[in-house]
């Protein structure tokens, strides 16, 4: 497959796929295919280590809302019972069966947002452990220097060192394998979501 050709094609579907800066994806791959070429490579052979086009809408659809994922499921649905001649039919159903699919389609939203919540609660619930390890030893420092002023009796000092060490040491023990775990968490996320939108697309 020629240049042209591949992205001719890929126009075609991009277009169909209903997305959005269609000349600036076909502008970068236009360029990364040149780029090949370029280095020496043919053209043929430049355009055949390029993604799939199929695979390359796939891609461009999951960048897209869930909500406007649906949306384009619809109307490719209404358009294919249009081609079939049972247009008026469809709207028909949709109409009479709108106390069922509204009600089920924003449970579907509340668990979708229900779960982002709880996705980034974790996130944060878990390094918040390590900002409260990280901020009892400041306060145990504090109150230790403060035992110097008069302010704080000896005895709850020296516990108040004891335990800013404590705490201090933990904190800088245990920052790598939270902030990994975060980390880890955090990019489920995307994933999670991009697996649901594949279902849906």
């Amino acid at each position: 497959m020629l240049k042209q050709e591949f992205l001719s094609q890929l126009r075609t579907g991009l277009e169909a796929a209903s997305i959005e800066d269609i000349d600036e994806c076909i502008d970068y791959y236009d360029e990364m295919i040149s780029d090949r070429i370029e280095s020496g490579i043919s053209e043929e052979n430049a355009v055949a280590q390029m993604e799939s086009v199929e695979s390359i809408i796939s891609n461009y659809k999951l960048e897209k809302p869930v909500t406007k994922l649906i949306m384009d499921k619809v109307q490719k649905s209404h358009e294919e019972a249009k081609g079939k001649g049972k247009g008026t039919l469809w709207i028909v159903l949709a109409i009479i069966g709108f106390p069922i699919w509204l009600p089920i389609l924003i449970v579907i939203f509340v668990l979708l947002f229900t779960l982002y919540i709880v996705l980034w609660s974790i996130v944060i619930a878990i390094f918040s452990v390590l900002v409260a390890l990280g901020a009892t030893a400041i306060c145990g420092l504090f109150t230790f220097i403060l035992m110097f002023t008069g302010f704080t009796p000896w005895s709850l000092g020296l516990f108040a060192l004891g335990a800013a060490l404590f705490t201090g040491g933990l904190a800088v023990l245990l920052w790598h394998p939270i902030w990994s775990l975060c980390k880890a968490v955090a990019g489920m996320i995307p994933s999670i979501f991009r697996k649901i939108k594949k279902g849906i697309a």
